[in-house]
């Protein structure tokens, strides 16, 4: 199909940005909001601590989603079949994940203008978020109308 070398390319980097995203995670403040970084008040370490512990619960389902992806770019580039599979299972990964992180953000009251526009940990959320859920759609109806879906 016209795009599959394309689509196989943005499989391997989401998964390879996904590993970056956690090795910055974990090595570095920049992915982490400013609130979290500098917590003035208690009820701003308690704020800190709960974004802490939600983000800490997707490294193994963020890995799971890396992989699929991979597996999905690798037998796209050899035509297998069992690349629509993977790809199916990656792309609905990657949407719940982002849908439940975007959820978290909006309930938590993270998402707020104040913070998007201000907060460069908030705007690589936004960025990730908005990137999940438009490449798993695309990826998704892609690897559905594939013609090695058979």
């Amino acid at each position: 199909m016209p795009g599959d070398r394309r689509h196989a390319w943005l499989l391997a980097i989401t998964a390879l940005l996904i590993a970056a995203y956690w090795i910055a995670y974990f090595h570095t403040d920049l992915t982490k909001p400013d609130f979290v970084l500098a917590p003035a008040t208690a009820a701003a370490r308690t704020e800190a601590a709960i974004y802490l512990g939600f983000e800490s619960s997707f490294p193994l389902a963020d890995g799971f989603v890396a992989l699929t992806a991979a597996i999905a770019a690798l037998y796209l580039v050899t035509k297998d079949a069992k690349s629509v599979l993977f790809g199916l299972i990656s792309a609905g990964g990657l949407m719940f994940l982002a849908l439940i992180d975007i959820f978290f953000n909006c309930l938590q009251g993270f998402y707020t203008v104040a913070n998007i526009l201000s907060d460069s940990g908030m705007q690589i959320e936004i960025v990730i978020n908005v990137f999940c859920v438009g490449f798993a759609i695309w990826s998704a109806q892609r690897f559905w109308r594939h013609p090695l879906r058979g």
